[in-house]
Parts: C-alpha cells; structure tokens; sequence
C-alpha cells in the first residue's frame, strides 16, 4: 500500500491516481503547512471516492471527525475499522493498521527498531522516506505499507516526477 500525504488540491489528487498511489492523506493538524479544511479535503474526496482511499491525518481523532474520508490517522486511534493508529513507541491494545513515523511528521529519516517486523501484516512506515531510500526500506522491513509526503516535494510544494518515481521504486520493491 503506498500512501501519499499532504494533498491539498485535485489535480495533485488526480495525478497521484494516476500513477497508482493506493490511498491519499489529507492534513488536518491546522498548525501544519499542509493543513486542508475540512470542506476542501471533503470536495476532494467525494471527485475521487472510489478511485483510491482517503485518510485524514491529525494528532488526535477530534482534529480528524469533520473529515469525510475512508480512513482516520491519529496517536488516539482505536479499534475502530477505518483508523490508523500513529506513533513511534511499541502499541498495544487493538488497531487496524500501524504507521510508525518517529519524527512525527517531520520527515526526518530515522533507523526503525527491530520490534515492527512483528506488525509487518498491518504496518505502514514513515519518516524521511523519498524515492531513493523507499525500495531499500520496503526490502528491508516488508511493511504492509508506505507513507510519504515531504519527501516527494521540491520547495514545500508536490513534486509530480518525484510522486512518480517514489510510487514506481515502491512498486518495484513490493513485486520484487
């Protein structure tokens, strides 16, 4: 599963489909860069609804509950079937997916600790992911996804040839 966060329009939306991203992330932290209003991010999920999933990605499910997408990431998340619990510590309790992220959003790459292998079914790595390093990560840790979103821009803004190129290495990794 390859995901694709920080999306804040629907030409970006729509190239990512394109280029067979699997799910899109919407920002709703409003201290972030890439924040996206509920009403946008939700304009942007009803055009695409059922080409690729949709998350909305805060700290908490309370930043995340205006947001009509398929999916809700957050450190609060449950076991609810459409949350994905995030964080960097080992979790416990029941959850769908885990995306461990240490930075938290920062994407600063980070060296993953050994104890993810025993969530690989149902983990999604980030931090500092990019084109170049996603193919080695994947081979490496086998996660059940990836997610990346500064890693595929050029001066804070989406780069389509670098979605491309990340989208194709993963592709490669995961049918290698």
């Amino acid at each position: 599963m390859i995901k694709i966060c920080g999306i804040k329009d629907l030409a970006t939306a729509e190239k990512c489909i394109e280029l067979g991203a699997d799910m899109i992330g919407f920002v709703a932290h409003e201290k972030s860069k890439r924040y996206i209003t509920p009403e946008a991010a939700n304009s942007i999920a009803a055009v695409v609804q059922g080409r690729v999933q949709t998350c909305a990605v805060g700290f908490t499910l309370a930043e995340c509950e205006s947001y009509e997408t398929d999916f809700i990431q957050a450190h609060d998340a449950n076991v609810a079937v459409n949350h994905i619990l995030s964080g960097h510590e080992i979790p416990t309790g029941t959850f769908r997916y885990f995306l461990f992220d240490k930075s938290s959003g920062r994407g600063e790459t980070c060296e993953y600790p050994e104890w993810i292998s025993g969530f690989r079914h149902r983990l999604i790595l980030a931090g500092g992911l990019t084109p170049k390093n996603v193919g080695d990560v994947i081979r490496r840790y086998r996660p059940f996804g990836v997610d990346v979103s500064s890693g595929v821009e050029t001066d804070g803004v989406k780069d389509i040839s670098k979605i491309a190129e990340f989208i194709k290495n993963a592709n490669e990794a995961y049918n290698g």
